[in-house]
């Protein structure tokens, strides 16, 4: 899976709190599937999910212009990946737009 976004904000913290929020949104939704974040660095973090005893981890890099997704998705999973994509792709995009607005 892969996923890339602009996101046109000069402030990477702020992009940073963009992927935080939008992980916040789903962790509550999502709590049956054991979601964790882990940030690796002050741009690169790790989100996983644990569904039907398969781990589901999709890393996030954060470019001066760019949040990049990327992950790999069990076999199992392959039928769902493109609205894997779209879901945490559009969660993103979601929050992009409410920092430009000053939401966050």
């Amino acid at each position: 899976m892969k996923y890339v976004t602009k996101h046109g904000i000069d402030d990477l913290d702020r992009v940073k709190t963009v992927i935080e929020k939008a992980y916040d949104s789903y962790k509550e939704r999502l709590a049956e599937y054991k979601p964790s974040l882990t940030w690796k660095d002050e741009r690169n973090a790790t989100v996983s999910f644990s569904v039907m005893k398969k781990s589901l981890d999709t890393d996030f890099e954060i470019t001066q212009d760019e949040v990049r997704i990327e992950g790999k998705i069990p076999f199992i999973f392959k039928p769902f990946e493109g609205k894997i994509e779209k879901v945490v792709g559009g969660e993103i995009e979601k929050w992009i737009v409410k920092a430009k607005n000053g939401e966050v």
